[in-house]
């Protein structure tokens, strides 16, 4: 695929991986960290230096997406913008400080127990994500004033950067409505999937281990409505 058609700028706990899931169900296939670890064609590494440079081969670690949310792609939005000139932006938002709550309880972290042995897919990840979410983004974490400041700074920067026709300010909440007009795309008679609430974060990276270690890797695994269809927290 690619170029891409979807750009997502929110950072990521603003409901990115229930946006996801309903670009997917839409007809896109949509990028996402969860979906980098489950699909062997990513290369964690790849984000990692792009992080570093600003540069990087777009068209080829986006090749079979035409859609990318939350990080490590919403690191890059601007650059994939200008990659991208055509595409469309969504930004997910939600309020400050319930963001600010929700990050320090999961992805802060990244909760892996040290008693089990995680896939090295997962541990790849992990290391990509420390450099460019918790050293990067999210380096001020501590200062929950200053932290809420750059959330709030992101937004700005969309507004001040995209053209109006090109973006959408989204709550995931606001359910298919908004989305769909924003995309032209009649909505769907399924409900709009809500996951990844930050109690279950931790199943949910068990989760993908197993898969992993099932050997059922992005390609072969079907829509997970068991884990996904809960309230994005």
């Amino acid at each position: 695929m690619a170029p891409l058609k979807i750009i997502g700028a929110g950072f990521g706990r603003t409901g990115t991986l229930s946006l996801c899931y309903a670009l997917d169900m839409l007809g896109y296939n949509c990028h996402h960290m969860e979906k980098l670890i489950l699909d062997p064609s990513q290369d964690p590494e790849a984000f990692e230096a792009a992080y570093h440079t600003r540069t990087a081969d777009w068209d080829k670690i986006f090749a079979n997406y035409d859609a990318a949310v939350d990080w490590p792609s919403a690191e890059f939005w601007p650059e994939l913008l200008k990659q991208y000139p055509d595409a469309k932006v969504i930004l997910t938002v939600r309020d400050p400080n319930d963001w600010y709550a929700s990050v320090g309880k999961t992805i802060k972290e990244w909760p892996m127990d040290s008693t089990i042995r995680w896939p090295e897919r997962m541990l790849k990840t992990r290391a990509m994500a420390r450099v460019i979410v918790k050293e990067g983004a999210l380096k001020d974490y501590t200062d929950k004033n200053l932290m809420i400041s750059k959330f709030k700074e992101n937004i700005e920067r969309a507004k001040a950067t995209v053209p109006d026709n090109q973006l959408l300010i989204f709550r995931p909440s606001e359910g298919w409505g908004p989305l769909c007009r924003f995309l032209g795309i009649p909505e769907p008679e399924a409900e709009f999937p809500r996951c990844n609430r930050r109690e279950d974060f931790v199943d949910r990276l068990r989760w993908v281990r197993e898969s992993l270690e099932n050997g059922k890797f992005l390609s072969a695994m079907p829509y997970r409505g068991d884990i996904i269809n809960v309230s994005s927290n």
